[in-house]
């Protein structure tokens, strides 16, 4: 009997031993999991505040810049009117200056760019009628 009894307190030890133990490896388990927790809220919340000053700032550098792209865009529209004007010259100064160059042409544009004329032709000078009667 009495190594009966002692059979069953020494199993009743094993027993309270192991279930101390495995409390023990439950609350130091659930220590890692609230510290891991933890530290993920931190991590979390200090991404979200970087996040945030990042937009922060990229809100208050395009509101600064903004004004100044208008005025570029304002500047290259009138730029694209003035060369929008003067593109018709341009063109015919390039269709001259193809004709500058070729020898086929060559009399007719001294003839052009300077008051030579041809030795046998004759000047003709246009009187109005008006200073005529005077």
């Amino acid at each position: 009997m009495n190594s009966n009894l002692s059979l069953k307190t020494r199993q009743r030890r094993r027993d309270y031993q192991e279930s101390i133990s495995q409390n023990r490896a439950l609350k130091q388990q659930q220590r890692r999991q609230k510290r891991l927790n933890t530290e993920k809220a931190i991590e979390t919340g200090l991404k979200m505040t970087v996040n945030i000053s990042i937009t922060i700032i990229a809100f208050f550098s395009v509101k600064q810049l903004l004004p100044y792209h208008l005025a570029q865009q304002a500047k290259l529209a009138e730029i694209d009117g003035e060369i929008a004007k003067i593109k018709p010259r341009v063109e015919k100064l390039e269709e001259d200056f193809g004709n500058t160059f070729d020898p086929k042409l060559t009399r007719k544009v001294i003839e052009k760019n300077t008051y030579k004329a041809d030795p046998n032709l004759s000047p003709i000078f246009f009187i109005d009628k008006k200073q005529q009667d005077n």
